[in-house]
């Protein structure tokens, strides 16, 4: 099944889906939700991500063999 999420404007009391070139479907389901564009609780995870320390693939290799190493004692 395939699915699409996305975020468009209401205008006039419609709105437009562009769908894929390979989206075959021939009937669909939707399913619309109003969007509260000021949720503090979607900006506050926004924040949190963006403000987030990055982490290089060095550090993350670093970490996962740590937890190999950790596994073997389980």
């Amino acid at each position: 099944m395939q699915a699409i999420k996305q975020y468009t404007e209401v205008i006039n009391g419609s709105i437009h889906v562009n769908l894929p070139k390979d989206f075959t479907a021939k009937r669909v389901e939707l399913i619309i939700l109003a969007v509260d564009d000021n949720n503090p609780d979607t900006n506050n995870f926004q924040k949190l991500l963006l403000d987030s320390p990055e982490m290089t693939d060095e550090e993350y290799q670093a970490i996962q063999e740590k937890r190999r190493h950790l596994k073997q004692w389980n």
